[in-house]
């Protein structure tokens, strides 16, 4: 078995492109020791918020990313070789931090067996509504913003990964939601497949469109873009609202100057609360998270929704496009053992 991996190439000079990452043979891969197991990937999620950590620090999420670096983000694999009591060949897995490589060794520690009642549910799923994102989303939207029934919740990027998650789980807290994105086509799997209120950001000023998407305010924000969005929320958000800050899309990989909200003092007079989260930090959530989702997975109410690239050799073409704006749902690369 010859190893491919996805390493930086070169510090992107602007938007971040295919051309700032090679693939290239990494030779065999190595035998594993005690306790370790070789993993062949079988599906790769992709996050936007890695680009923040190419040429420059870490973050929660991982370490700073130089030229010659393999990135990592979670990954469903199956086991090949096992030296560990808790996995046998064949074994299916979410590895959470895995390398962009075809084939690697890891601790069995680091890996979540797929368990046998999650058997009839597809692999996507578990990078999806029940993986990283979605984990993401109810962290945020459940735990954190404390969603409740009959609030108006806002979600922009709310067909990316971790936002097509955040409607559903607001919407099935009966809520009422409103989410942005960034094409017609889009909006329309928001309005037609999830069921919720949502405009196109492109279609004019945000605080404009989102005023006319909910006249009455909004309770709450969740929010995966910052800059303009962010601003247009803290005007409408009514007296006492939550704003749950995810992500900034609208700055990742741009190389240019971070846009703060310059309407900030609303936070005073409104009473409003601005929260950042790292989902890292609240990972003994998992078990409720894993109870309460997969029950409205298995109930209808939870689908995943995503954009699927076959073949590794196009991941780093699936990343730029991620960051471009070019999926629905969460981008995963599909490899050569399928999913």
């Amino acid at each position: 078995m010859t190893v491919e991996e996805v390493r930086v190439a070169r510090y992107p000079a602007g938007p971040v492109r295919a051309e700032d990452f090679e693939v290239a043979g990494a030779g065999a891969p190595p035998a594993p020791g005690d306790g370790q197991v070789l993993v062949a990937l079988r599906g790769l999620g992709l996050n936007a918020g890695m680009a923040t950590r190419i040429g420059a620090a870490g973050t929660p999420y991982g370490p700073g990313l130089t030229i010659g670096s393999v990135p990592a983000s979670d990954a469903v694999v199956e086991v090949l070789v096992s030296r560990s009591d808790t996995f046998r060949p064949g074994d299916l897995a979410v590895r959470p931090r895995s390398p962009w490589r075809t084939a690697d060794v890891a601790d069995a520690g680091e890996l979540r067996r797929i368990p046998g009642e999650s058997a009839d549910l597809p692999l996507e799923t578990h990078l999806t509504v029940l993986g990283h994102v979605g984990f993401t989303a109810y962290t945020g939207m459940v735990h954190l913003g404390r969603v409740a029934p009959a609030e108006t919740v806002y979600v922009s990027g709310a067909a990316g990964g971790v936002g097509s998650c955040a409607v559903q789980l607001a919407k099935a807290h009966g809520a009422r939601v409103v989410g942005s994105a960034g094409s017609d086509e889009k909006v329309g799997l928001l309005t037609g497949e999830l069921g919720v209120d949502a405009f196109n950001y492109r279609h004019g000023a945000a605080l404009d469109l989102l005023r006319a998407a909910a006249p009455d305010g909004i309770d709450l924000f969740f929010d995966n873009i910052g800059g303009e969005q962010l601003e247009a929320a803290l005007e409408v958000l009514n007296f006492r609202g939550r704003a749950m800050i995810c992500g900034l899309a609208s700055q990742y990989g741009t190389a240019g100057a971070a846009r703060g909200p310059a309407n900030y003092a609303r936070l005073i007079y409104r009473e409003l609360t601005l929260r950042g989260f790292a989902v890292t930090a609240h990972e003994d959530l998992r078990p409720r998270f894993e109870r309460e989702v997969g029950k409205l997975v298995r109930e209808g109410m939870l689908r995943s929704v995503h954009t699927s690239v076959v073949g590794f050799e196009r991941t780093p073409d699936a990343f730029a496009t991620l960051l471009a704006g070019g999926n629905s749902g969460r981008m995963i690369v599909t490899c050569a053992r399928g999913m």
